[in-house]
């Protein structure tokens, strides 16, 4: 199975794209995040992000969803190692993903495990970002976690493709020109 990433700061247009290719015909694998924070918060967990736990149950989550994923090519939202734009750095968790997942900028036996990311596509920020119940990152933090994200990728030894802001349409043909 070949797996293509969607990543970028939040707002960027990722989940839009991902609904096009969708519709397209693709096979998607939906954010972690999003979903784990509206399951939460139907729980009545206002803010789970506060929890400790956090990333850790986005991660895992991710995970089971890219390891039963079935077909020949999928694009995935978020991939594993955007986990490590979100984890503030020296907690537990942070530490346990950088011992256990990356090993001097090398691709890690967990992914390898998972199928190796065919590429990563790094969706250009418009320069805007709404905030809702989900998303609270202003545009600051949309463009550092954009730069962040690249540097990760980059570091651990994938070519990143840059999506620039466009019209939907012609980032979605950008994309499947590249596969």
């Amino acid at each position: 199975m070949k797996k293509y990433v969607l990543t970028g700061g939040p707002g960027s247009g990722k989940s839009s794209i991902l609904i096009a290719l969708e519709l397209k015909g693709y096979q998607v694998i939906r954010e972690a995040a999003e979903d784990y924070i509206r399951h939460q918060q139907a729980l009545g967990i206002r803010e789970p992000w506060l929890d400790e736990e956090f990333q850790k149950q986005i991660f895992w989550l991710q995970h089971t969803r890219e390891k039963n994923a079935k077909g020949e090519l999928v694009f995935v939202d978020r991939g594993l190692f955007d986990n490590y734009a979100y984890e503030p750095e020296g907690t537990p968790f942070y530490r346990e993903m950088a011992n256990n997942l990356l090993a001097k900028g090398r691709k890690t036996e967990l992914i390898k495990e998972l199928g190796d990311y065919a590429k990563i596509f790094l969706i250009e920020h418009p320069g805007i970002v709404e905030r809702n119940d989900v998303r609270r990152e202003n545009i600051l933090q949309a463009r550092f976690l954009e730069k962040e994200l690249e540097k990760i990728y980059t570091s651990c030894g994938y070519e990143v493709i840059r999506i620039p802001f466009a019209q939907l349409e012609q980032r979605v043909e950008e994309i499947i020109k590249n596969l």
